[in-house]
């Protein structure tokens, strides 16, 4: 499985890790595939100056996640000074208690050095889903189906001696991800990278419909200190840049736009083939808190080479089974010409798949994810090879939500008791429905 999902096969030489922030596009490809192995159980561990526990409480009581200044050391390799913090919402009055806490590590956050290239990393806690494996089955899928999106490896985590846990660390998607994926040649990488922070309410600010030709109609003030909505996360600093002009341009042509001049146009402003392979991924393994369920979880990124937009999907531990699509007729999620699950407007969806030939195209793609990773043994084949890592250290875990008979029946294709699908009994049923669905297509 490393051969197929390693973007670059050799691995990183000790030493590049320091030093400072100047760094070739082939370190960070080595470096991703340093932390992103997934053959590996990593072994991460971060020394904070004041305790993991009082960090935990200083959250509980003010509902900030502010970082620290931490020590950082994966297997024999360490930085004495990175940015550390929960991964936790922003909450008046306090946080949540939680036995495990996501976290975040940013390492140039104090103007320290980069690792192996990379700026940051995402440690998912998994708590709901008692695979621990959803996150990573749905990276190995977009990645086999040629979307970009962020990868994933497991990593076993401590704070100051103690064990923390089973975690997923998951590629941050910035400025690192965009020069991974699309190089250094005519500032690929430079691009306006929005993200999807929702708006409580009827219309969240994410559904990519048209609300009007200024930065405020898609940005608005929350607890979030950069805003709710589109958030611009590259170039903020930027007034040419930051003014949201051509995501408004996007937005326009997207809604606006006669059936023929869409028809006509919309590849010209909007990378069309990627996200039909993410669509065909996404309706086949049931990603209902995305675009297509809770209208969340989502990237545009605007890449300056091509002056094309890229969605780029985040947060799947959620998907195969453990949420359902309301307006789906079975349980398992939605019939692939009928991808939305509410009604809420989608024009990024309903748009693009009226076009005849993309949603022609598109349910090619939905057949070849049935017929490549849908199908049960081959996801059957990837459970294992995962299981294999964590399974003897699952009851290790101080902090693991499940038990190790919960997780192994959460991973099997028994029938479930608990009202969530089991992740081979929903790769299984959903694998059935959708060949039902797509016969004679």
């Amino acid at each position: 499985m490393k051969k197929l999902f390693c973007l670059v096969g050799c691995m990183f030489m000790l030493g590049a890790c320091g030093g400072g922030k100047t760094d070739s596009l082939q370190e960070l490809l080595d470096g991703l595939d340093l932390v992103y192995d997934p053959d590996l159980l990593a072994d991460v561990e971060f020394t904070t100056p004041q305790g993991f526990g009082v960090m935990v409480g200083q959250y509980i009581s003010t509902g900030n996640p502010e970082y620290v200044d931490a020590g950082f050391r994966f297997g024999d390799e360490t930085l004495a000074s990175t940015g550390f913090r929960l991964r936790a919402p922003v909450q008046a009055g306090g946080g949540d208690t939680e036995l495990k806490y996501s976290l975040r590590v940013n390492f140039n956050y104090y103007d320290g050095p980069r690792f192996h290239g990379i700026d940051r990393i995402h440690f998912a806690n998994n708590k709901n889903d008692p695979s621990l494996m959803r996150e990573i089955l749905f990276s190995f899928a977009l990645q086999a189906m040629d979307v970009a999106a962020p990868r994933t490896a497991y990593a076993w985590v401590k704070a100051d001696g103690d064990d923390l846990g089973i975690y997923t660390m998951v590629e941050m998607v910035d400025k690192r991800f965009a020069r991974a994926r699309y190089g250094d040649e005519n500032n690929a990488a430079g691009g306006n990278l929005y993200k999807c922070e929702p708006i409580t309410g009827i219309d969240n600010g994410c559904s990519l419909a048209w609300a009007g030709g200024s930065k405020g109609d898609y940005l608005k003030v929350c607890l979030e200190e950069d805003g709710c909505g589109l958030q611009l996360k590259t170039n903020e600093d930027d007034p040419v840049m930051n003014n949201y002009a051509d995501l408004i341009d996007f937005l326009d042509f997207l809604n606006n736009a006669s059936e023929s001049e869409f028809a006509a146009g919309i590849e010209e402003v909007f990378d069309v083939d990627g996200f039909l392979r993410y669509l065909a991924v996404a309706v086949a393994l049931g990603d209902h808190t995305g675009y297509l369920g809770s209208i969340d979880n989502f990237y545009l990124y605007r890449r300056p080479d091509t002056g094309r937009f890229v969605f780029i999907p985040w947060d799947h531990n959620k998907s195969m089974g453990l949420t359902t699509c309301a307006l789906a007729p079975h349980p398992t999620g939605a019939d692939p010409e009928t991808p939305g699950c509410t009604d809420a407007s989608r024009p990024l969806v309903d748009r693009i798949l009226a076009v005849d030939a993309y949603m022609t195209t598109y349910l090619g793609y939905v057949q070849e994810v049935v017929d490549t990773v849908l199908e049960p043994a081959a996801m059957q084949a990837w459970v294992d090879q995962l299981e294999a890592l964590i399974v003897d250290r699952i009851p290790e875990d101080p902090n693991l939500r499940y038990t190790l008979a919960q997780h192994q029946a959460g991973i099997s294709n028994a029938e479930s008791i608990t009202g969530d699908l089991n992740l081979m009994e929903f790769v299984e049923k959903r694998h059935a429905r959708l060949l039902f669905l797509l016969e004679g297509k």
